[in-house]
């Protein structure tokens, strides 16, 4: 062999841009055995198809593949393998780049509803007040993917951990993209929530897109005008400020026009500071 033809390990480390290390390992695991040995120095070198194997080798690296799925690639020597190995790693790929655009908007749509909590409660404590501010609001449309079910002797004094889970669990299973807000509805009167009655409730989360959905469990929420409040703090608190609210549409010339909603935008299952949990409760009016 011509000395044109065999290159040390430093020459493939500099030309190939492989660190010495790696390539040490490569010999190691018989990926890539340096073909020649001078039985005098004992330096052992690289012939050229060994180089263009190397950079085959780094090429596959690049792509993902492990060293095993590439040793296999490169012992076949193949041009169809080859075809075939590629195609099955683009798949991959386009999985793992759909898997972390669910997770990017999974991420942000939790990050919307977190930086609308610390507003309300910066303004808060800027304005040095509550958050119950009562209000006449429109609440826009929102497309909710739902599970309802009967609750015996129901007590809204906290979060039902089981209802949360299923909801999203179902959203995940279905593939919709999630914009992270619960929503809850009651099919009850005002306040029998609180008395352990059975009552019929809804948990609904929003969505992007209804298009995987059927009417069996998808819907539309909003569109409607609402009396609005938000409630920070303790969750099971919240029954003080449904009466507020029901006090305030008494007063004011409404009426309730339909079923009492809460929208948690921080909720119990997102921190553990329950001073900094946020409900808005939406309550349908008409004018009277």
């Amino acid at each position: 062999m011509k000395r044109g033809d065999k290159y040390s390990i430093g020459e493939v480390e500099e030309i190939c841009n492989i660190p010495r290390k790696t390539l040490r390992y490569y010999d190691s695991i018989k990926l890539v055995v340096p073909k020649f040995r001078d039985e005098e120095t004992k330096y052992r070198y690289y012939s050229k198809d060994q180089m263009v194997t190397l950079c085959i080798i780094r090429k596959l690296k690049m792509f993902g593949f492990t060293l095993e799925q590439i040793q296999h690639i490169v012992n076949d020597n193949k041009t169809e393998t080859l075809k075939e190995s590629i195609e099955c790693k683009l798949l991959e790929i386009h999985n793992e780049i759909n898997n972390l655009q669910k997770i990017y908007s999974d991420a942000y749509a939790f990050w919307e509803r977190l930086k609308e909590g610390v507003d309300i409660i910066s303004y808060c404590a800027e304005e040095n007040t509550s958050a119950e501010n009562i209000r006449i609001e429109e609440i826009p449309e929102m497309y909710l993917l739902f599970t309802r079910k009967l609750m015996k002797k129901y007590s809204n004094s906290e979060v039902s951990l089981e209802r949360w889970i299923e909801i999203i669990s179902l959203c995940n299973k279905m593939q919709l993209k999630s914009k992270g807000l619960i929503v809850v509805t009651y099919d009850s009167d005002p306040l029998d929530q609180f008395f352990f009655k059975d009552v019929m409730v809804e948990f609904g989360m929003s969505i992007e897109s209804p298009a995987n959905c059927n009417s069996n469990n998808c819907r539309k929420f909003g569109g409607f005008t609402a009396v609005t409040t938000t409630h920070i703090g303790d969750y099971s608190n919240i029954m003080n400020t449904h009466i507020k609210m029901i006090q305030w549409i008494n007063k004011n010339g409404y009426k309730i026009a339909g079923n009492i909603s809460e929208e948690f935008i921080i909720s119990p299952l997102d921190v553990n500071n329950v001073d900094e949990h946020i409900t808005k409760v939406i309550i349908p009016v008409t004018k009277i």
